[in-house]
């Protein structure tokens, strides 16, 4: 049975490898005798330690003066990283401070790899299930099981609202998740971002930038073999089993159908955000990563800044730019009298 709804189809997939497992801790009970005829039992619950953070500190040289001739695209902000070197090829206010929209969710993604084995059972409760209408989902219910990589491919193929705060809330709890993923920022050496939810609706608090977002992506990216699997597949089915229906998923990142070299990553939108984007292109082995954050004509703008950054390393351009257009005709001229 595949079950669909109008904001989005939702799915998953289990994808098996080797990650770095936190299991929540059980609250500890500690008894304290007060006298030897009777005693009394206080319960302490232990604060639950933060989750784990991958240590690794993120930095980009910036090149981007001696790479001219980039394309002319509109967007609030966004870079371009020669991933090869480590190194910004093209950039627009690359630390201005932006609702990042769905995007949000690379930086979940990171922190549930990095806490949860993705086999781990999760038992959907209502507590997660509070989305707007408008809102996309991937159309889980309340009592329904599913596997840490079930809900991954929910949020990241068609960006599920509900799989992502449930991800968070039927784990460890929101307050604690989303503290980890600012912890995680930190732990990465970022300081443009700060998050309130994993999900990425529009909230003044919530804010990243180009630069973030394309250092968390590198680390998703080189880290976690299911994570390049699930945002470079177009379409995925998650069959039935006896915990949750069967669903069916397309992936909302149209780059992947125009440009064919694109393995990657995540798309958004929001009204305060704009269309976003964070890409990934492999060609002859060099990898360009670009972010546009507020660009609206993303997928265009997007094809053309990533195959113009190939051309830096000497491709042939796959993307033929858009003509100019034709000049306006002249004034009339009017009659001699």
């Amino acid at each position: 049975m595949l079950r669909s709804r109008s904001a989005a189809v939702a799915v998953g997939a289990a994808v098996l490898v080797t990650v770095v497992v936190a299991n929540q801790p059980h609250d500890e009970v500690i008894g304290h005798p007060q006298s030897a005829a009777a005693s009394t039992v206080r319960t302490h619950a232990t604060p639950a330690p933060p989750l784990r953070t991958v240590q690794r500190r993120v930095e980009f040289g910036d090149a981007s003066a001696s790479h001219g001739g980039a394309p002319a695209v509109a967007a609030d902000s966004g870079i371009v990283v020669d991933l090869d070197t480590r190194t910004i090829i093209w950039e627009r206010n690359p630390h201005l401070s932006h609702a990042p929209a769905s995007t949000t969710k690379i930086v979940s993604t990171l922190v549930a790899l990095v806490n949860f084995a993705p086999e781990r059972q999760v038992t959907i409760t209502a507590d997660a299930l509070h989305q707007a209408g408008d809102e996309t989902v991937m159309g889980i219910h309340a009592g329904e099981t599913y596997t840490i990589a079930d809900l991954l491919a929910g949020m990241l193929l068609i960006s599920g609202n509900d799989a992502a705060t449930a991800l968070a809330v039927d784990t460890v709890g929101m307050d604690r998740f989303v503290a980890g993923m600012n912890a995680q920022m930190g732990a990465l050496g970022l300081h443009d971002s700060h998050f309130t939810t994993p999900v990425g609706l529009d909230d003044p608090a919530q804010l990243s930038s180009a630069y973030d977002l394309a250092a968390v992506a590198t680390v998703d990216q080189e880290t976690f073999p299911q994570f390049r699997q699930l945002v470079s597949t177009i379409d995925m089915q998650l069959p039935a089993s006896q915990t949750h229906p069967g669903f069916a998923l397309h992936n909302l990142n149209r780059l992947l159908s125009l440009y064919p070299p694109t393995v990657g990553i995540k798309p958004g939108y929001t009204g305060n955000a704009g269309p976003c984007l964070v890409a990934e292109a492999v060609r002859e082995g060099h990898h360009i990563l670009g972010v546009l954050l507020g660009a609206p004509h993303l997928y265009s703008d997007m094809r053309m800044l990533i195959d113009w950054g190939f051309t830096q390393r000497g491709l042939r351009p796959m993307v033929t730019p858009s003509p100019a257009p034709p000049p306006p005709p002249p004034p009339a001229r009017r009659p001699h009298r």
